[in-house]
């Protein structure tokens, strides 16, 4: 079987992402490295040199969603039957790709296979959410289990279900983009599977403070900006949420207008950007912040 990996790159930390490539590099068919970084990272070229790897320049930030589609559109030009996404700074197992595709064997409509993960910043398992009407987490040791929906890096797809499913929605430039393709994926009758076997380190967000139990993922202001513009469209107008599950998200989402102008620096940019992506959100202005 073939396994082609995509990575999208912004501003590479060059040598983080080394590590991430030669963990994976043979175990999979194909590399392509899709860089997102304005005017190009020529630092990339390293790359270039090594077998099976392609690197695509985009040469400016045309969003994660959009960069994806590009590596998945060329891995399945050239006859990908699975495909993995990648953050740059993830770094992989021996037994990755192996272990990972034991999860389709959960059943036949599994259309993407998800690691456990631990947060980097924060030292803490993230866990699973379940299928159920709270997004409630669950965190087993072992074992594969139907998911509700799952982040990107190092997820893999079944190649023969994207025409089925479609790819990432470009409209939502950054965040949201991989939950929003589980929720899109497991409304046509597909399952989103998390393999409890495997688990990866993943940097989620620039860093965390916990506050009480609940440890919050800080990042900057204008990512702040598409985390809460896209919550807010989505609670609205998602045609693949049932209506409970958009009157919750659509309640939860007022944490992000409430805890990043109160958590992050500086305050009153963070409110701003925040009450901007609620505004824009409702009123379906999408895409690349101007």
């Amino acid at each position: 079987m073939k396994v082609f990996v995509v990575y999208v790159t912004y501003n590479p930390d060059i040598e983080l992402l080394a590590k991430s490539i030669e963990s994976i590099y043979h175990q999979v068919d194909k590399i392509y490295v899709v860089d997102n970084t304005p005017g190009g990272c020529k630092e990339l070229e390293r790359f270039a040199k090594l077998k099976n790897i392609q690197i695509i320049y985009l040469l400016d930030n045309f969003g994660i969603a959009y960069a994806q589609n590009v590596g998945i559109r060329k891995a399945l030009e050239e006859g990908a039957e699975y495909i993995m996404l990648s953050d740059q700074d993830t770094v992989y197992p021996e037994n990755y790709i192996k272990e990972m595709l034991k999860g389709f064997s959960y059943d036949e409509k599994v259309a993407a296979v998800a690691p456990r993960f631990v947060d980097i910043n924060s030292g803490k398992e993230a866990g699973f959410i379940k299928p159920s009407i709270f997004f409630k987490r669950f965190y087993p040791k072992s074992g594969t289990h139907e998911v509700m929906q799952a982040i990107a890096s190092g997820k893999i797809l079944k190649a023969k279900y994207l025409n089925s499913i479609g790819l990432m929605n470009e409209k939502l430039f950054m965040d949201w983009v991989d939950l929003e393709w589980c929720w899109r994926a497991r409304k046509k009758g597909y399952k989103i599977i998390g393999n409890a076997n495997i688990i990866i380190s993943h940097k989620l967000g620039e860093k965390s403070k916990n506050i009480g139990f609940r440890n919050v993922k800080i990042r900057s202001h204008i990512r702040h900006y598409y985390i809460t513009r896209n919550a807010f469209y989505l609670a609205l107008y998602s045609k693949d949420l049932d209506i409970f599950h958009r009157v919750l998200l659509f309640l939860k989402s007022f944490r992000y207008i409430l805890g990043y102008p109160l958590l992050a620096k500086p305050h009153l940019t963070n409110l701003k950007y925040c009450l901007l992506g609620f505004w824009h959100g409702i009123t379906k202005r999408l895409g690349r912040l101007e």
